[in-house]
């Protein structure tokens, strides 16, 4: 009898472990924040005995390709993270499912995303994927300098006018440059200068159609891109010079990401202070957007459903304020931004995030198209041909419109 009842026990058992729905996860967090992953991924498989999560890291600069090789094969992982940049080309591959099924059965709440966060899984009435972490630019200024200029340390820059004055001021005062730009090419510079572009109230490529037709030769593009040259040329306050200045004590200004408000107390030897981007007195507030999304490859609907719960579980209001403390990344929800513990945190650890996540509300996304690359390449080389004043703004600008709508299939 004894025997018979052992039997039982480990049949059960045995069943229990086989009816476990394992499923693999690919992402690129390393450091401190793949840590903070693999912590999680305890947590919701602790939480949910049926399902086992594995997360597997692939290093970031081989993760498309491995994703684009395992959809080639047909044994792709179950679920997977990308660039927001990278998503259309995942989205191309027509290997993942579309979440609005799961979304409307269980009146999973979108509009507490941050609407930007959420363009780049849209497709007509389709959602391929989610919003998992964000990432955006503002001003970071030295304290030190400023006071050495006769500038209230405290007091950045507001509007594009006053981020001239100050430069000018602190140049004449120290020496040192007023504001850094990017000018080492590609997306980077052109990162930075859409910023710009937004501020004035122009588009980057035309989201009402479809974004594939430039609009980056606008009037206010043309502003955008006159300001780069006169901050360099003109005024004399930005060097065309390699990036790094701000960070040796040279540049008193510069246009940053979130993720260094981590990193630059750690490099530099000044007071550092962080705040929303100046923007033109008749303009408006912007600010870029990075960050990754998460996605479910087309398997089985067993393990579908258990990366779905994963994913509801992840985004979870309580679970990303836990992952944007440790993580410092900037809320992709509202409700993250708003939370009294998240908030208390910041304030209490990171304070030079603030301005970040306030900005969040004002954040833009890159137009949500598989050619972006090559556009960004296009235009950063308009950029830096104004910069160096090989054409005027609107020439360069016309041009690289025309490199841009032929690439897209509109000229």
């Amino acid at each position: 009898m004894k025997k018979f009842l052992l039997f039982l026990l480990v049949l059960v058992m045995s069943v229990s472990i086989f009816a476990k729905t394992q499923v693999v996860f690919w992402h690129y967090w390393d450091g401190e924040n793949g840590r903070k992953l693999d912590s999680l991924v305890k947590d919701f498989n602790s939480v949910h005995p049926d399902i086992e999560v594995k997360a597997v890291f692939i290093p970031g600069s081989d993760l498309m390709t491995k994703i684009q090789t395992s959809v080639l094969s047909g044994q792709t992982p179950d679920m997977a993270i990308s660039d927001i940049i990278s998503v259309p080309l995942v989205i191309d591959t027509g290997k993942v499912i579309d979440l609005m099924p799961f979304v409307k059965r269980d009146k999973y709440d979108l509009s507490d995303f941050y609407e930007s966060t959420l363009v780049y899984g849209k497709v007509g009435g389709k959602l391929f994927t989610i919003p998992v972490s964000s990432s955006n630019l503002a001003l970071f200024w030295n304290k030190d300098l400023f006071k050495k200029a006769g500038l209230d340390p405290e007091r950045p820059p507001r509007t594009w006018d006053e981020l001239v004055q100050y430069g000018k001021t602190i140049k004449e005062k120290t020496g040192k440059f007023g504001y850094e730009l990017y000018l080492d090419g590609g997306e980077g510079t052109t990162w930075q200068w859409q910023i710009f572009l937004w501020q004035a109230g122009g588009e980057f490529l035309d989201p009402n159609k479809g974004y594939r037709t430039a609009t980056f030769n606008s009037k206010a593009a043309v502003k955008a891109l006159q300001f780069w040259v006169d901050l360099t040329n003109t005024y004399k306050i930005s060097p065309i010079a390699s990036w790094g200045l701000f960070s040796r004590g040279e540049a008193a200004m510069v246009m940053d990401g979130s993720w260094m408000t981590q990193f630059f107390p750690a490099q530099v030897d000044f007071e550092l202070g962080s705040a929303i981007f100046p923007y033109p007195s008749d303009g408006k507030p912007a600010t870029n957007m990075g960050g990754e999304q998460i996605f479910i490859f087309d398997t089985s609907k067993e393990r579908e459903e258990a990366c779905w719960q994963f994913i509801q579980w992840f985004t979870s209001t309580k679970v990303q304020v836990d992952w944007d403390k440790a993580t410092g990344f900037i809320p992709v929800k509202q409700s993250v931004a708003k939370d009294p513990s998240y908030n208390a945190y910041i304030k209490n650890t990171n304070r030079l995030l603030l301005p970040f996540i306030e900005a969040q509300q004002y954040a833009h996304a890159r137009p949500p198209i598989k050619e972006y690359s090559q556009v960004s390449d296009i235009v950063a080389r308009a950029i830096i041909s104004a910069v160096y004043k090989r054409g005027t703004p609107q020439e360069v600008l016309n041009d690289a419109a025309k490199q841009v709508n032929a690439l897209l299939g509109k000229e």
